[in-house]
């Protein structure tokens, strides 16, 4: 595989722009993996060096050099490319035409064709400005992704004229005659554009603390707004390239200005991916653009983190953008069909490797909130380097098909009822048509996760020659299905939950869910040592009540996805896909090879369950985990249990 690092520069020679002339213009770009591989195309944005692009280039990435030849490209006026500061005389400076995001592509286009040999692209992505970029390359590709918008609002170009303002008035910006590093100027320009960034939630929650990297709120802006600009960049460059932004719009290319129609006629697929609080790219913008557009989905980034969540600031929203789709179109499931059924997963290692690995969501779970982080990844249980790992989520957990980003008719309440078999099937297809595996060595889950490990060799018997369940069960007991019955009333039964057709949050039927649950994940003794407290985290119970557990499902979870997805929780039984209900000859019917591992303090899957399932496997093996954790010892929450977990399915995966 080819992974070429280096910073390359393509000369155009006398390049004509929209404000007149570059003698001799200069693309820069990056190349990654093998040319034989579908092409990817990744721009910059605002503020976007080549180097910033590695949030989403690398391996196990979503741009992963393994899979893709990934080519990014420097914006005119990025200060790498063609840019004010670069340019010699008599287009320096202040001098520097007019640039548009046409004449951007144009260049990039010559660099693909004429130096890479590029026939054809399967996927241009891009983020802000990048994102501009993308949608006059879909004449020429198959395929393109979109994070934010087809052209600027009157709304997005007035914020612009601030920043813009602060720095053409300052007093050392000088027309842009400068012979020093215009500090005022550059410095009142990252404040004016600063509150923009985020949202009013994160400026509420201090996110701009970074966990304690900085102090207070100037410290911040003088370090991230005022030091990013002032190190990276050249005044002159960051006002041609805003003009760029302030006067991007896909249908002044062609149609006319009619943006409709321009829209209209765009024939690539697309992925439109706003932020939920984004200030000058809102989703309301985007959900008006889908009107048009023929082959496009829609997919919200539920982020506090305002514009930036799209760049690579929060490694949360980092997880959601980097998921992957797959659309089953028309699928039947337990309760009756989903028109348009999408399953969410992630891939991890080289797809080439026979060993591959399925990973599972369980409840309370997101691939967008890493819950699969602690055992996938180097020198953990899951190595990519050892094994193709493919993490799921699960139907209804918000990221694949659920209540929530369903359209009606099968919105909020409306949704079918879904069972371990449909997410199986769904996981199956994603496997065999999308990525071409033809045999699981192992399935890993812990929770429901594990159930559905027991699931897959019921449901694909020669399909799958392992399986590690933690923390879970063949089947749903009663008590575990009365134990849910509590978090489920609470959430049924209250003010706000409106029979699922609440308009806003149900803060308090969501807030009793989690605190009716909160006493059965963990053990007795776990509180009696008062482990809630977090080393300190907390200063008692109802800290750790309000925040790990009302907050933690507030913040991530729709109410509509909890109570589907529990109620796929409460029916499962993996005697019901076949055996005709018969759970003992269901386990011995089994043929690939188990590892069993309970906690010895779970409430609601105690290691007594564990032990009759094992008593009727062929081939398994029973470790329970000596934690005071209770149920949550199969997550990530203690790292000595993580680490007995790790060891166990090391040694599982090596055996012969």
């Amino acid at each position: 595989m080819s992974q070429v690092a280096e910073i390359q520069y393509y000369h155009h020679g006398r390049f004509r722009v929209a404000g007149g002339v570059l003698p001799d213009a200069i693309t820069a770009y990056q190349t990654f993996g093998d040319p034989k591989n579908p092409v990817i195309v990744f721009p910059t944005c605002y503020g976007g060096k080549l180097d910033s692009q590695s949030y989403m280039v690398g391996e196990d990435k979503v741009l992963d050099p393994r899979k893709y030849y990934v080519v990014t490209l420097a914006l005119f006026s990025n200060g790498e490319s063609s840019s004010p500061s670069n340019t010699p005389a008599p287009y320096n400076g202040p001098y520097f035409p007019t640039v548009t995001y046409e004449d951007n592509i144009r260049a990039q286009y010559a660099v693909l064709t004429k130096k890479l040999g590029v026939k054809k692209v399967f996927c241009v992505i891009g983020f802000s400005m990048g994102a501009q970029q993308v949608n006059v390359f879909v004449e020429s590709s198959d395929d393109f992704t979109e994070v934010l918008q087809a052209y600027y609002c009157p709304h997005n170009q007035c914020f612009l004229e601030g920043p813009k303002a602060a720095l053409l008035a300052s007093k050392d910006f000088l027309d842009g005659h400068y012979k020093g590093t215009p500090q005022h100027g550059i410095r009142a320009f990252g404040r004016a554009y600063s509150a923009w960034a985020y949202s009013q939630a994160w400026f509420a929650k201090k996110g701009y603390l970074f966990d304690g990297k900085y102090t207070s709120l100037n410290d911040f802006l003088r370090e991230d707004w005022e030091g990013g600009f002032l190190e990276g960049w050249d005044a002159n460059d960051l006002l041609t390239l805003l003009n760029t932004w302030q006067m991007g719009d896909v249908s002044l290319i062609r149609d006319g200005g009619y943006f409709a129609n321009c829209l209209g006629a765009i024939r690539a697929r697309g992925l439109i991916m706003p932020c939920k609080t984004d200030l000058y790219f809102t989703p309301e913008d985007s959900q008006n653009e889908m009107k048009f557009l023929n082959n496009a989905k829609l997919v919200i980034i539920d982020s506090e983190w305002g514009h930036m969540s799209g760049g690579g600031s929060n490694v949360h929203d980092d997880e959601f953008i980097q998921a992957e789709y797959y659309h089953h179109g028309r699928f039947k499931v337990a309760g009756g069909v989903l028109p348009d059924a999408v399953t969410a997963y992630r891939t991890y290692g080289d797809p080439s490797n026979d060993k591959v690995i399925v990973f599972p969501t369980c409840y309370g779970a997101k691939l967008a909130l890493g819950s699969q982080d602690y055992l996938v990844g180097e020198g953990k249980a899951l190595d990519p380097n050892k094994y193709f790992v493919v993490t799921f989520a699960l139907f209804c957990n918000g990221e694949s098909s659920s209540p929530s980003n369903t359209p009606a008719p099968y919105s909020g309440p409306y949704f079918p009822f879904v069972s371990y078999e449909d997410n199986i099937r769904a996981q199956h297809a994603v496997l065999t048509k999308h990525l071409g595996v033809r045999k699981v060595f192992c399935v890993v889950g812990f929770s429901m996760g594990g159930q559905q490990a027991y699931h897959w060799p019921v449901v694909f018997p020669d399909f799958v020659e392992r399986f590690v369940s933690i923390c879970s069960s063949a089947r749903t007991s009663p008590h575990n299905q009365c134990f849910l019955e509590g978090p489920k009333a609470a959430m049924l039964a209250s003010k706000d939950f409106a029979d699922g057709h609440y308009q806003s949050t149900p803060q308090h039927g969501i807030r009793a869910f989690g605190r009716v649950y909160s006493a059965w994940a963990y053990g007795q003794t776990w509180f009696r040592e008062h482990k809630y407290l977090m080393d300190g985290e907390y200063p008692d119970l109802n800290s750790f009540l309000r925040e790990r557990w009302e907050g933690g499902y507030v913040n991530n979870w729709d109410a509509n996805d909890m109570i589907a997805l529990l109620t796929t929780w409460q029916k499962g039984d993996i005697s019901i896909v076949r055996d005709g209900g018969d759970y003992e000859k269901a386990l011995k019917n089994i043929k690939a090879k188990g590892l069993i591992m309970p906690s010895k303090t779970d409430l609601y899957f105690p290691p007594e369950d564990s032990e009759t399932e094992v008593s009727h496997l062929r081939d398994a093996k029973l470790h329970v985990i000596p934690s005071i954790w209770g149920h949550v010892a199969g997550g990530s929450a203690n790292p000595p249990d993580v680490a007995f977990i790790t060891e166990k399915i090391v040694e599982f995966l090596q055996a012969p």
